[in-house]
């Protein structure tokens, strides 16, 4: 059995008659959408950080994984929380917006609400493209962030008093999970005209890897009627994390108390 990367664990939170499933990116945890989850929770919903399969072991398991692989462990959140509370709201970061828009166009599950952050339409990367037929040359990549967020992560798990982790993510990548990724991103965008739950979305200027104009994107070919979008100015890709989180926290709250998903 292999264990978990430290601060990787999935989590509950109880709360109220209202649940939140909380899906993760790429090669991330439920430690990067956690403090997300601790706002919510602390408003009084009953929170779910799912961990999608393959992630947070060691990184070798994403190699073996598939899509729906990913949308099993979804549903899975989906399940345990609906058992619990009265309704389910899904909210995604990145890939794990890409799960959340494939779950909340499934009929067979009644989602109330949907909250997309920095999630992709679509994939212009060529290497993205090709990750297909790369995986069967150059099974991972070397993707370590290097960048200033880092630092202002490791700042502010410390200013929180957390174990001061920085990302809790894998630093070489499978070249086949990111051709799945792919994969399922078409998938979720060609259904997305089934997805009628009020929807929110977040993203911002400055994201290199999910750019601004996939708000629109998404927003022009979504099925529900109840569509909100929130454009930030300062952040980069790891919306729950980064400088403006607080914002992010906010805006997601504020949504679901407009539309009735109160607590």
């Amino acid at each position: 059995m292999i264990p978990y990367m430290q601060g990787a664990h999935p989590y509950l939170l109880h709360g109220g008659s209202t649940g939140v499933l909380i899906l993760h990116g790429l090669t991330a945890t439920p430690a990067e959408p956690r403090w997300l989850g601790d706002h919510l929770h602390t408003a009084g919903y009953t929170v779910c950080g799912m961990r999608l399969a393959g992630h947070g072991t060691d990184h070798r398991a994403l190699a073996r994984i598939r899509w729906e692989d990913w949308a099993a462990s979804a549903f899975d959140g989906y399940y345990l929380l609906s058992s619990l509370v009265d309704r389910v709201v899904i909210i995604g970061h990145s890939m794990g917006g890409v799960v959340a828009m494939a779950l909340a166009s499934d009929e067979r599950i009644d989602v109330s609400a949907l909250v997309l952050l920095a999630a992709p339409a679509e994939f212009e990367s060529r290497t993205v493209k090709m990750a297909h037929w790369l995986q069967h040359v150059l099974r991972y990549t070397d993707q370590t962030d290097k960048s200033p967020f880092v630092p202002l992560l490791k700042a502010e798990q410390a200013r929180r008093g957390e174990p001061v982790l920085g990302r809790v993510r894998y630093d070489l990548w499978a070249s086949r999970a990111v051709a799945e990724l792919n994969e399922m991103t078409d998938y979720a965008y060609e259904h997305l005209p089934n997805v009628t739950a009020p929807t929110l979305l977040v993203y911002s200027r400055k994201d290199e890897t999910i750019p601004y104009a996939n708000m629109a994107k998404i927003q022009a070919r979504i099925g529900a009627q109840t569509v909100e979008t929130h454009t930030l100015e300062m952040s980069g890709h790891i919306l729950p994390q980064d400088v403006e989180r607080e914002t992010v926290f906010e805006t997601v709250e504020s949504f679901l108390q407009r539309i009735g998903a109160h607590a």
